[in-house]
């Protein structure tokens, strides 16, 4: 469940944007992405998914005045045995400061695909000045599972969301990001919570180290706290990304 976001921090370990556009063309056109990380966990909205992992991604960007579409792939393989493997679709299109984004979550277990998640999410920057990003995200193709729960057939089972305040800066030449994210309402089948609740609190630090012979080495790490399940969580990363433009 790799997300979209386009900071040097957030190719390594968010979500939510993609890395792809870490190296989008600031002039315009088309651009392929390529790379992978090396995760010690990989963390997600509050809950650690599986232990030391590789992420590699694919990404084609197009870029043109305030419009920029993203589209691709990423994968999370983890190094433990039996351990929780991912592989996703995305795309997301994005005008000045707004983002729609479709990424279609698959875990992987054994030799075939288990589950399948369509995540539907809407991003809201306030401006470069005031770097701070509103966040909605909802699970879309889960309404028939919801509507088998004994609680009986309500909508915001249907559609677990989840709901994110970001803010990012820089200081010291290293990029930051601090986040708060949350549960709107109850959403058994695929959270677990019986109502609202916090559930992320986490700060993320990174650097893009620029190579001599192209291509850029993010490295980040990051601290999460997930209060509903009174769970701490810490990770690291590094990665290597390079661009072909068209």
């Amino acid at each position: 469940m790799k997300k979209n976001n386009v900071l040097a921090i957030a190719c390594a370990l968010l979500l939510g944007g993609s890395s792809a556009s870490l190296c989008a063309q600031e002039s315009g056109g088309w651009s392929m992405t390529l790379g992978a990380d090396a995760a010690k966990s990989y963390l997600w909205r509050g809950m650690e998914l599986a232990g030391p992992s590789i992420q590699p991604s694919a990404y084609f960007d197009y870029t043109q005045g305030d419009w920029a579409v993203s589209m691709g792939a990423w994968a999370s393989k983890s190094f433990v045995k039996g351990d929780y493997n991912e592989w996703d679709l995305s795309v997301e299109a994005t005008w000045r400061n707004i983002t729609l984004s479709l990424a279609n979550y698959r875990e992987y277990y054994g030799a075939a695909f288990d589950d399948n998640y369509l995540d539907l999410g809407l991003s809201v920057t306030l401006s470069e000045n005031i770097p701070v990003t509103f966040s909605w995200y909802s699970i879309v193709n889960q309404y028939e599972n919801a509507a088998l729960i004994p609680s009986g057939y309500r909508w915001n089972e249907a559609f677990p969301s989840y709901f994110e305040l970001r803010y990012d800066f820089s200081f010291l030449m290293l990029d930051f990001s601090v986040a708060a994210g949350m549960l709107p309402f109850a959403s058994p089948y695929y959270y677990g919570n019986d109502g609202f609740g916090v559930c992320n609190l986490q700060a993320v630090a990174g650097y893009e180290f620029e190579l001599a012979r192209g291509g850029v080495l993010p490295i980040s790490a990051q601290v999460m706290y997930n209060p509903m399940c009174n769970d701490f969580f810490w990770g690291a990363s590094v990665g290597y990304y390079f661009s072909i433009d068209f």
